[in-house]
């Protein structure tokens, strides 16, 4: 373990607080597949396999990319307290569960834009309701692209009208082999919880439709009801967002947890500006699909995750879990 001296060390309070911002990131169903460990000046992060999701993810592949996005949060939050943070991904070979250790390092106070950002960290959400009807502006449609790059990944923005069809054929196909899938439907089920519920975790029935409103000219929505009649939301037909598809040169797993880190990154840089995120991964779950969306894309890389941007007021985030059930602090 990496010792760090410092002349003011991270306080129990400040670990635990940078824990629970990190835990603020978005993951595949709410699963929250993540555990920390924090000794000495220098955190771990974990991937906790027990939350997998066998049917949908069996490469675990989303399970990574979520971890990844927690690991950009803890990365600013640590940041936010005026400290560096000095990041090792997979530090140990052939422990594919420890994906990286971060030192935190005396540094600078940080700066107006690294404080902006973590505001913006605290109001993102996953957006699963209508879109104000305005279009994304070109300015922030390039920051998102550069907020890409800085991790490693690269948004691409599909704009041909040919290809904006084709790439939504691939996402209701996507949802039909989903819905025929009896395992990946019993892991939905599993997943949401009807209301109400103590749970911290999963997605709760206050989030989706019983419903789900479906446009010609949309991405499907994911199925959360799955026919119960549980949801609560109120299904809406809102003006088309803008669909991009966010992109790793490679698909290793050292690949997804950059690729978690540039999907996030990107999710604050939209919230800054009061846009947000609907995630459509159902397209990237199915192998052969994946692949088609690669080559409808014109692309080099390697698919991983497909988004719709629209602006859109605040709401209220999907439950978290406590700190202490996911943090071992020494």
């Amino acid at each position: 373990m990496t010792t760090t001296s410092f002349s003011t060390p991270l306080s129990q309070t400040d670990v635990r607080w940078v824990v629970e911002q990190a835990c603020r990131a978005p993951s595949i169903h709410n699963t929250q597949p993540w555990r920390f460990h924090y000794d000495s000046g220098t955190f771990e992060l974990w991937a906790d396999t027990r939350r997998g999701l066998g049917a949908s993810d069996p490469d675990g592949r989303e399970l990574v990319i979520s971890c990844g996005a927690a690991l950009y949060n803890l990365r600013l939050a640590v940041r936010k307290l005026g400290y560096a943070a000095a990041v090792t991904l997979l530090p140990v070979a052939g422990e594919p569960r420890l994906l990286a250790r971060v030192a935190v390092v005396e540094s600078k106070p940080s700066d107006a834009a690294e404080r902006r950002a973590y505001a913006a960290l605290t109001r993102r959400h996953t957006h699963r309701g209508g879109f104000d009807d305005r279009a994304l502006s070109p300015e922030l449609a390039v920051l998102l692209q550069r907020a890409a790059q800085e991790e490693f990944g690269e948004l691409f923005y599909v704009q041909d009208p040919g290809q904006r069809r084709r790439v939504l054929q691939l996402a209701r196909a996507a949802e039909r082999a989903h819905a025929n899938n009896e395992q990946v439907q019993a892991e939905l089920e599993a997943w949401t919880p009807a209301h109400p519920t103590k749970r911290r975790d999963g997605i709760p029935a206050t989030a989706y439709a019983a419903e789900p409103a479906a446009s010609v000219d949309d991405l499907p929505p994911r199925d959360f009801d799955i026919g119960r009649g549980i949801g609560k939301r109120e299904a809406e037909q809102s003006p088309p967002g803008v669909i991009a598809v966010l992109a790793t040169s490679r698909d290793l797993e050292v690949d997804w947890l950059q690729g978690g880190q540039a999907l996030e990154r990107v999710l604050v840089t939209a919230a800054e500006q009061w846009a947000f995120a609907a995630l459509h991964s159902q397209v990237t779950e199915v192998s052969d699909l994946r692949a088609e969306l690669r080559r409808e894309m014109c692309i080099s890389g390697y698919p991983q995750m497909l988004l719709r941007f629209g602006y859109a007021p605040d709401a209220p985030t999907t439950p978290r879990r406590p700190v202490d059930e996911v943090l071992d602090l020494r």
